[in-house]
């Protein structure tokens, strides 16, 4: 797709409801000042698919701009970033491009089974030693 083409097809997005982009639904909500770039990981996620996705949200966290966080009216686990300034779809392709690889490896981590859990939480235990000092 071409940089024009790319830019009208952005602009064609609506604002302020879930689309489909690279099989993930996505939003665009614009509020004063910016807007919230977010990513529906998990509908109506049970408890324990959101304690997991706490403990991997940390290490991505660490890589990444956006943050987890659940959507007050559906209890939707969000992948979620504030983008200052943006008022449309065309102010926020870079990180629409970052928040679906993020979303992509959150993904792959959640799906890969104990091992992968494990170094995450190894990580994140660093992680807290070193901001705490211990």
């Amino acid at each position: 797709m071409q940089s024009d083409e790319l830019e009208q097809w952005l602009l064609s997005l609506p604002l302020g409801e879930p689309v489909e982009i690279d099989g993930e639904s996505v939003y665009l909500s614009l509020a004063g000042g910016g807007a919230e770039l977010g990513l529906i990981l998990l509908p109506q996620p049970s408890e324990a698919q959101v304690a997991e996705a706490m403990r991997t949200g940390f290490q991505s966290a660490l890589d990444y701009e956006a943050g987890l966080a659940l959507s007050a009216d559906e209890g939707d686990l969000l992948l979620n970033r504030w983008m200052p300034d943006a008022e449309a779809w065309s102010d926020v392709g870079e990180a629409l491009e970052d928040l679906l690889s993020q979303a992509s490896l959150w993904r792959a981590v959640a799906a890969g089974g104990n091992e992968q859990a494990e170094d995450v939480q190894r990580d994140e235990a660093r992680m807290r030693r070193a901001v705490i000092g211990d």
